[in-house]
């Protein structure tokens, strides 16, 4: 699971649905649809102690892990190692097809580390992020607090050749690759980190780890607070000369990561239901994401004990290389999973009705209702799971008194269904029980040794085996897919900011025209896929023959290759990304930044840089800019804001930033106005007279890019509408 500051989206805590067991047999299930009795069989059947086993296996079994602090990290010897036992665990479950699907991946293998200072008894294994290491004899030199690490706090240092020691806030301030190629920038022949706040809040013995979105420059390790201060009373006491040495191998293309693989076969292999977690961690994780493994075998195991004879193929999938695989590039998570979708197994997008993912499966965050997460057109098959179905009943203990929202919550970029979804198969994710703010989870426990096995909580992975399973018998014996596509529309329809697209003389009439056009449409598909599985449990209930059965079926089957060609359409030409967290419709990150800079000129023409509330000065919006990447200009020098943009673009990065392909927009060319107006905000301040009329020339000519490009955008979505509503007719 991911977690960036650029990536960061509005996360509503949530997990699933406990059981409560009321009326027919054992597990009163009350509902007349024709898959209760297997739901009912399957529920009877779930053990959430094999799934702790598992878990337990995997976070600390030191067979399994490549150094004392843990670490499985893309293409590693602990990965493969891990990767055998779990196809061992599958076959002796009794899956099929069992597999070790290998798929290419930067390797990275991070063996041991250590950092001494000479005169003192401080010997300190820090963790290293995805980069070179050093030699065998490492890099001898003096160590140099530089503060918080931002290009200011050099202007008086001197790190040439030198290890440079760094505070980091990558939850306000900046990811780590900015820290390194800013120290980089000015000489430093290593960077020795540690965080000052965002991430390891837990305590000050936590050292945290992130994903290295950036090209390998020069050995960067983390460290804890504690151990920080160690170091800082020693370079106080002059002791500063100090030793790293990094024992780590970075491969770039010559990594092989392993996605293993298990199935139940249905009565047919026409579609398929994929089932996945990912493997690989960052110390033991534990939650993150070793009990999702753990959730997935034992959810193959309930499926087996209960002789559940699914209509599709039910895959298994355990993801290596998710938290990251890729060297220089912003899109660097799910590698693993994004391999397998596109080049391993890429017939599977045509055939995958839907994927159910699972992330922290195993924490308590204290919420009194849980949600389901799901690509958005996925929200009425929630709504019908909750409300109509009578599979999911009240909760049976105090985890969830409020049970479950009849309300969805949008899928991110987080995790891995963001590859799958890009290549056109539609998903659910628990929503991982992460709690709020700084004191929860993600800002405590997140990428560090505290994502330990004190988190596990038996009722919620309970909870999500019994949700999850029923989901994935629901889906599987429905014969149409309820996949619907109003749901795109009303994206659509909100992302039209009307005011700034005719300011930007974009044919909105011919928007709106479409997008009614398409709507139209959508809703006749779903008037289909409804009259399917209506005469289907009808047909049921009359007792009709198998053959009869298969018949309702086979039109099932049929419409679903429509529908997901639909969603693989709706991906490719109306889903975009800015940067590399928000998902929203392609023109929006445009009318975005339309509004920003209209903005941040406003300001400038009144000379105000400021205001109280800190929301209408230019200084105050400009770092708005392009989603927000407009601020690491206030923190650092253009050099380090350059080298991040290059690996974030398609066109400066081609074939290294995977799901994010197709998905990204054209830059506002802003900063070199941004950064004159940080320069003379100084001087502003001091009372000085100040013209801003370059910089509003800038963000002027700007500003009109930005709207051409949203015009132009608008125009292609709107062909793309007429197209896809022709696709569904």
């Amino acid at each position: 699971m991911k977690g960036k500051l650029k990536k960061i989206l509005a996360v509503c805590l949530s997990a699933a649905l406990i059981f409560t067991f009321t009326a027919c047999g054992s597990t009163g299930i009350d509902s007349e649809l024709s898959m209760a009795p297997a739901v009912e069989k399957y529920l009877e059947s779930v053990d959430q102690e094999y799934a702790y086993g598992i878990a337990e296996t995997l976070a600390y079994d030191e067979e399994y892990l490549s150094n004392e602090l843990g670490w499985r990290t893309a293409g590693s010897d602990a990965e493969h190692k891990a990767a055998d036992y779990l196809a061992k665990e599958m076959e002796t479950l009794g899956l099929e097809d069992v597999e070790k699907v290998p798929v290419t991946v930067d390797k990275w293998q991070f063996n041991d580390a250590a950092l001494t200072i000479d005169g003192t008894d401080i010997d300190i294994m820090p963790a290293s992020y995805a980069t070179n290491g050093t030699d065998k004899d490492g890099i001898t030199a003096e160590i140099v607090d530089v503060g918080g690490g931002t290009a200011a706090d050099y202007d008086d240092k001197d790190v040439n050749g030198k290890i440079a020691l760094t505070g980091i806030d990558q939850w306000n301030v900046a990811w780590i690759d900015q820290y390194m190629n800013e120290a980089a920038l000015h000489g430093a022949a290593a960077v020795v980190t540690y965080d000052t706040g965002g991430y390891a809040t837990y305590s000050d013995d936590m050292i945290n780890m992130q994903d290295l979105c950036a090209e390998d420059v020069i050995p960067c390790v983390s460290i804890s607070k504690n151990q920080y201060n160690q170091i800082a009373a020693a370079i106080k006491d002059g002791n500063s000369n100090a030793t790293l040495k990094v024992d780590n191998v970075m491969e770039p293309d010559k990594g092989t990561s392993y996605n293993v693989i298990g199935k139940i076969k249905g009565k047919s292999s026409d579609q398929q239901i994929i089932v996945s977690g990912h493997y690989d961690v960052y110390f033991n994780g534990f939650q993150d994401d070793s009990c999702a493994i753990g959730l997935v075998l034992a959810m193959a195991k309930a499926m087996k004990d209960s002789e559940y004879t699914p209509e599709n193929d039910i895959i298994f999938v355990a993801h290596g290389s998710e938290e990251w695989g890729a060297i220089g590039s912003q899109f660097d998570w799910t590698t693993g999973a994004w391999e397998m979708i596109n080049n391993a197994h890429p017939e599977w997008a045509g055939k995958t009705i839907a994927m159910i993912n699972f992330e922290l499966p195993a924490f308590y965050d204290g919420k009194e209702q849980s949600q389901i997460s799901c690509v958005p057109e996925f929200a009425g098959i929630v709504n019908n799971l909750v409300s109509d179905s009578g599979l999911l009943a009240a909760p049976a203990n105090d985890i969830y008194p409020e049970g479950i929202s009849e309300t969805s919550v949008d899928s991110n970029t987080m995790e891995d269904g963001v590859s799958y979804r890009a290549a056109g198969v539609p998903y659910f994710i628990n929503m991982p029980g992460t709690q709020d703010g700084d004191k929860g989870w993600i800002q405590q426990r997140y990428h560090t040794v505290a994502d330990d096995k004190d988190t596990y909580n038996a009722d919620v992975m309970t909870t999500n085996l019994n949700t999850y399973g029923t989901l994935a018998i629901y889906l599987d014996q429905t014969p149409a897919l309820q996949l619907d596509l109003t749901a795109t529309c009303d994206d659509i329809d909100e992302a039209l900011n009307e005011d700034i697209a005719k300011a930007a003389d974009a044919d909105i009439e011919a928007y709106k025209e479409a997008s009614a056009e398409l709507r139209t449409a959508a809703d006749g598909l779903n008037n289909r896929i409804s009259d399917i599985n209506t005469r289907y449990e009808q047909a049921v209930k009359d007792g009709a023959s198998e053959d009869e059965l298969a018949a309702i079926r086979s039109e099932g089957t049929e419409l679903n290759k429509q529908t997901l060609e639909a969603f693989k359409y709706v991906q490719d030409n109306f889903i975009g990304i800015i940067l590399t967290s928000d998902i929203v419709i392609k023109h929006v990150p445009y009318q975005n930044n339309i509004d920003v800079i209209s903005g941040v000129t406003a300001a400038l023409e009144k000379g105000e840089l400021s205001s109280e509330d800190e929301t209408s000065g230019a200084l105050d919006l400009a770092w708005q800019i392009n989603g927000g990447s407009e601020y690491g200009y206030y923190n650092f020098s253009p050099e380090t804001n350059e080298a991040s943009h290059k690996t974030l673009l398609e066109d400066t990065n081609k074939g290294n930033i995977f799901w994010g392909t197709g998905k990204g927009s054209m830059l506002a060319d802003t900063s070199e106005a941004t950064m004159s107006v940080l320069g003379k905000a100084a001087a502003a301040e001091e009372g000085e007279k100040v013209s801003y009329d370059e910089e509003i020339a800038i963000y002027s000519n700007a500003l009109s890019a930005q709207q051409k490009e949203l015009a132009k955008t608008m125009k292609a979505e709107t062909e793309a509408m007429i197209k896809l509503a022709d696709l569904l007719k």
